[in-house]
Order: C-alpha cells, then sequence, then structure tokens
C-alpha cells in the first residue's frame, strides 16, 4: 500500500487522471468533480461509527494499493454470449470502467427517448453527476463523481415506451472501477433497465467496482429494474442507488447478489406522489467467505402509496449476510401501506446472518407489518425427497430452488425471467458441485 493516507493517495489518483475523464474540458464539470473529491477527502470510507454501515467494514480497501483502469478494452466472446441476454435489447457493455462499442448494440431509439453512455452523454453529465449528499454516509458516492469513468444515461421524455429492454453489463477488472447511471422517466414512460456486473475473467486479483445510480419515475410512469451482481470472489463491489417516485408510479426491483468477497447494494426510495407502488425484491446467495450487504430505505412522504420489501438469504460456509430494511413513514402520509419481510437459510455453523427490520411510523392511519425468520432446510421435506428416491444433495439443491424462486416471480415472465432463474440455478449447480449445501 502507498505510504500516502488513503484519501491522499486516492485524491493522488484523480488528478493524474483528471485530464483524461468524461466532460474534462467543461468547466462546469470540472469544478462538481474536484468538490466531490475534496470530499471524499474530508469524509473518507464510511464506517463501522455510522449506524448504516455498523455490519459491513470497508478496511480491507484501505490495505490495498488500487490504480485506475487502463483506457484498453475488450471481453471474451464466450463470457459476453453467457452474461447477456439472448433476445433483443439495447445493450451497452463496460469493460475496463469504459463503454465498449464493439461489444454493444444500443439500436434504434423510439423518437423521445436518450440512451448513451456517460461518457458521450453531452450536457446530460452534469445531472449525473449530481451530488447525494455531502457526509460520511454517501461519501463513495462522492468519491464516484470525482472517479466516474463511464456509465449509463437513460432518459425518456412523457409517455416514451421501450418495447426492449436497457442492458447494462459491466466486466470486472483488478482495478478500481467507478461507473455512474442516470435514469429518468418522464410522465407515463415505461422501461425494462437490467443491470449485470459480471467477473471479467482477466484476474484473480481484488477489484474494486463503485458504481452510482440516480433514478427518477414520473407522474404514472412503470420502471422494472434488475440487478445481478456475480463478481469473482476476490473482488469488491459497493453500489448506491437514489429512487423518486412521483404520483401513481410503479417501481419493480428485484437484486441478486452472489458474488465477490464483499457487496453491498444500497437503494434509497422516496415517494414523491400519491397513489405509487414500490416492490423491492432482493436475494443474497453466498458462499465461502463472501459478506454480501443488501441496505434499503424507504420513505413514504407522501399519502396513499405502498410498499412491499422481500428478502431471501441463503448463507453456506463461512458466508455473511447482511439484510437492513428502513422504513419511515412521515406524518402526512396517511394511508399508508408498508410491508417487509426477510427470510434467512443458514447451511453450515459458521455462516451468519445480521438482520436489522427498522419501521419509524409517524402517521396514525397506517398499514406496516415487518418480520424476519432464520433457520435450515426444513429436515421433513428433506426425509420426505429422499423417501422417493431423490439423492440427498438434489433434494436440497430443489428446495433452495424453490425458496428462491419467489424473488425470480418478480421478474415479468419471459426470456428476463428466464434469464435471472438460470443465473440462481447455475449458483445452485456450481455450489453442488463444490460439495456446499446445494
Amino acid at each position: 500500500m502507498s505510504a500516502l493516507p488513503f484519501t491522499e493517495y486516492l485524491a493522488g489518483a484523480y488528478e493524474a487522471a483528471a485530464g483524461s475523464l468524461p466532460g474534462a474540458r467543461d468547466a462546469a464539470v470540472a469544478t462538481r468533480r474536484k468538490a466531490a473529491i475534496e470530499a471524499f477527502r474530508r469524509h473518507g470510507l464510511p464506517n463501522h461509527k455510522l449506524e448504516s454501515w455498523k455490519f459491513t467494514g470497508l478496511n480491507a480497501l484501505e490495505r490495498q494499493q488500487w490504480v485506475l483502469p487502463a483506457n484498453d478494452g475488450g471481453v471474451d466472446a464466450v463470457r459476453l454470449t453467457a452474461a447477456t441476454l439472448t433476445i433483443d435489447s439495447h445493450r451497452l457493455v463496460f469493460v475496463n470502467g469504459r463503454f465498449d462499442a464493439a461489444a454493444s448494440k444500443i439500436g434504434a431509439l423510439p423518437k423521445g427517448a436518450t440512451l448513451a453512455p456517460l461518457s458521450a452523454a453531452g450536457d446530460a453529465l452534469k445531472d449525473a453527476l449530481a451530488s447525494a449528499g455531502d457526509d460520511r454516509t454517501v461519501s463513495l458516492s462522492e468519491l464516484n463523481a470525482a472517479l466516474a469513468s463511464d456509465g449509463v444515461v437513460l432518459l425518456l421524455d412523457d409517455g416514451v415506451q421501450l418495447d426492449k429492454p436497457v442492458e447494462i453489463v459491466s466486466f470486472g477488472v483488478p482495478a478500481l472501477v467507478n461507473l455512474r447511471h442516470l435514469i429518468r422517466l418522464g410522465a407515463k414512460a415505461t422501461a425494462t433497465v437490467l443491470e449485470s456486473y459480471r467477473d471479467g475473467g482477466s484476474s484473480t486479483s481484488a477489484g474494486w467496482t463503485n458504481v452510482y445510480a440516480h433514478v427518477a419515475i414520473g407522474t404514472g410512469a412503470k420502471l422494472t429494474h434488475i440487478r445481478l451482481q456475480a463478481e469473482h470472489d476476490a473482488a469488491y463491489h459497493a453500489a448506491l442507488g437514489r429512487v423518486s417516485i412521483g404520483a401513481g408510479a410503479r417501481y419493480a426491483h428485484a437484486s441478486v447478489q452472489a458474488g465477490a468477497a464483499l457487496a453491498r447494494h444500497e437503494l434509497h426510495v422516496e415517494f414523491a406522489g400519491g397513489d405509487a407502488e414500490v416492490d423491492v425484491r432482493g436475494l443474497v446467495l453466498a458462499r465461502g467467505a463472501a459478506h454480501l450487504d443488501h441496505t434499503l430505505f424507504l420513505h413514504h412522504a407522501v399519502p396513499d402509496c405502498r410498499s412491499n420489501q422481500l428478502f431471501k438469504h441463503v448463507v453456506d460456509d463461512h458466508g455473511h449476510a447482511v439484510f437492513q430494511g428502513g422504513i419511515r413513514v412521515a406524518p402526512q402520509a396517511q394511508k399508508t401501506d408498508a410491508q417487509q419481510l426477510s427470510r434467512t437459510l443458514l447451511l453450515a455453523d459458521r455462516a451468519q446472518i445480521d438482520t436489522k427490520p427498522e419501521l419509524e411510523i409517524l402517521a396514525d392511519d397506517v398499514k406496516c407489518s415487518h418480520g424476519a425468520s432464520i433457520g435450515d432446510v426444513d429436515a421433513q421435506q428433506m426425509f420426505y425427497m429422499q423417501a422417493r428416491g431423490i439423492p440427498a444433495a438434489e433434494a436440497r439443491r430443489l428446495l433452495l430452488s424453490g425458496f428462491a424462486y419467489e424473488i425470480v416471480t418478480a421478474v415479468p415472465e419471459g426470456a428476463l425471467r428466464d434469464y435471472v432463474e438460470a443465473f440462481v440455478e447455475g449458483w445452485l449447480a456450481k455450489n453442488s458441485e463444490k460439495g456446499g449445501a446445494a
């Protein structure tokens, strides 16, 4: 590791790279990036002293010497095929933290739709780099704003409907990669977005992917948002998403984490208009010594809105899962309906889960609940299946598949659901081959 303090080391990396980052010649962009690195310099990494980071520490990041990725790209065709949809999509692929035009296929877009890599987004770059706040809890997003080398900008005018999914595929590398996404849907617009973070296969050395996404869903708009993370076992992954939901809008989100030494996906959702609905589901598949964290905060700031959270965890070996699910119902948010459930299967003696459901209800006419359960695979079901000739390993795999399927069903039926299901089943099959719980 460098003799410099961690924040100073990364500030130096920013100074060296600033002239080559997107928007470097735009004074406003350069000023924003400079302010962002100074904010990170002041705050440093979030740590256990912060309540929202109580269960996940980033000390390991400070013990490594991070470099920014080189400009060269390219991804193996076999890996690309395995990681992408078989149906037609608007596909953007990122390798080494940069847009790979040869592997991408944006295609034709309807009138009123803008879809581009951040590096070619023009004036939208300023909006994409907007601050998420100025405190230690969001310091990684400020580091991201300073160093973001690319990402996706999706802008839909009122009423625009995308009939093909937007596919965002990033291949991890042994470097510090910063991707920043801006997704904005106008009134009554509709879209489906699939984010996929994959093993680049270039090395088994540690890589660090730092992602920030700002999502704004207009009045009556609908967004289906799927997120898969499967980087290799030495990787680090930190992601923060902020979502604003307009009146009458619908947001369906499904997240699956199944890779990395340490991965955290933090999502903040705020209701900005009445009669809006949010369904958020998450699945953690942890084995080895993986530490996988789902942290979610829903702010019901207006009346007559509904939210549902369902998170499931399958933890094997020395794996460690974290679930933090916060719901805040403001005094004016009457008629709120907010439900939350966390369920966990611990498949080994040293597997563990930290789960912290939180309800802060300041309104009196609401319907809210939360619950959490932790256990192992049902012994009676195992006995029943084995008594009918199903081998123990296959019986357990089938039961785990059924446990996970409730998360998979959040994805619309068809090729997208098949893709997510194959992703989950692939993990279960691989775990079984290694002699794991499945």
